[in-house]
């Protein structure tokens, strides 16, 4: 029988997490058989052999993958290049292998609405966050906060109940959890050409974006997932350590990405997505230093706005030699 989901795991040195990731998965109660298709990008950690273990225990449930060589650091987009052809579900769930879900119902409750709503192109829920040293045994739910909205300032966008989201409203959210995520795989088949146009290393961000702007992005308001904060070599801890002119590069394969979602719905939701869009013109404006960088009219005007004391912090960083401001970076992070 044919799965209705396919839940789609990334790993690299997962050997802490990944048993509790697949058990969570395991521990899903549905109506409907599900596989779980997990990508090891050449772990060395003991990874591999807990996936293979589980892979004996539950054939023909979980599929691991195992590479030789390490894919991410050569920039291949490890969902999209190697969990997303192989899978046969109508429907597809992401969650990391340094994440967990929380919820028995989660995909019952996703596929049941998807499955009620065909007009639907994209699914999610809320969850939590922990720090990674308390996010183990039964007592994680006491250190745990809410996960939307991620910055206090963005409540307004989120509603605390069901809620339709289209484009706009959706990029009012910076951040919602990865492991939420449930969206048609014939939506993945889709969109794939365009997707790849541009390389942004804020998947997540471009996924949600991207499938929301194909029709509209349905919360759930359930808590089913868990993140984990500050686990070693997780992006965040990554961007944190970077220099600068990295970090702008960055920043701006975001803006270039937006720029294509505005263009991709014929400039609909260009008000939505435009606070979104300073914000990373400001990241890259603060960190480049390009002589004549892409987005030199747009950073131009984002310098001028900025209140008078940014523009002196701004104007005495400028003077400031790369090098110490990367040091300064990496000491803050």
């Amino acid at each position: 029988m044919e799965p209705l989901v396919s839940i789609c795991t990334t790993t690299y040195q997962h050997s802490r997490y990944i048993r509790q990731t697949l058990d969570s998965f395991l521990s899903q109660k549905t109506d409907f058989p599900f596989e779980i298709l997990v990508h090891d990008d050449c772990s060395s950690d003991g990874t591999a052999e807990i996936l293979q273990e589980y892979a004996r225990r539950y054939p023909g449930i979980v599929l691991p993958l195992f590479e030789t060589e390490n894919q991410y650091s050569k920039g291949v987009p490890i969902n999209e290049t190697f969990n997303f052809p192989r899978a046969r579900g109508k429907y597809i769930a992401l969650c990391e292998g340094d994440d967990f879900w929380c919820d028995e119902g989660k995909l019952q409750a996703q596929a049941e609405y998807m499955e009620s709503h065909p007009d639907c192109t994209f699914c999610f829920t809320n969850g939590y966050i922990v720090e990674e040293s308390q996010s183990f045994g039964s007592e994680w739910r006491k250190h745990a906060r809410e996960f939307v909205p991620y910055y206090e300032t963005e409540r307004p966008a989120y509603f605390g109940e069901d809620h339709r989201y289209d484009l706009g409203e959706m990029a009012a959210l910076s951040f919602v959890p990865t492991a939420g995520f449930f969206f048609p795989r014939a939506l993945w088949e889709q969109v794939s050409q365009a997707y790849h146009r541009r390389m942004c290393e804020h998947g997540d961000l471009k996924m949600r974006l991207y499938f929301t702007a194909l029709g509209s992005g349905q919360y759930l308001h359930r808590y089913s997932c868990v993140y984990r904060e500050n686990v070693p070599g997780s992006a965040f801890q990554v961007w944190k350590k970077e220099n600068a002119v990295r970090t702008a590069r960055r920043a701006a394969s975001v803006v270039d990405m937006l720029d294509e979602v505005d263009e991709m719905t014929g400039g609909r939701y260009r008000d939505g997505l435009a606070p979104l869009r300073d914000h990373y013109l400001f990241v890259e404006l603060w960190n480049t230093e390009e002589k004549r960088p892409a987005h030199q009219a747009d950073l131009r005007r984002v310098r001028r706005a900025l209140p008078l004391k940014q523009k002196c912090a701004y104007a005495a960083k400028r003077l400031l030699p790369r090098r110490w401001i990367d040091a300064l970076k990496r000491r803050k992070g």
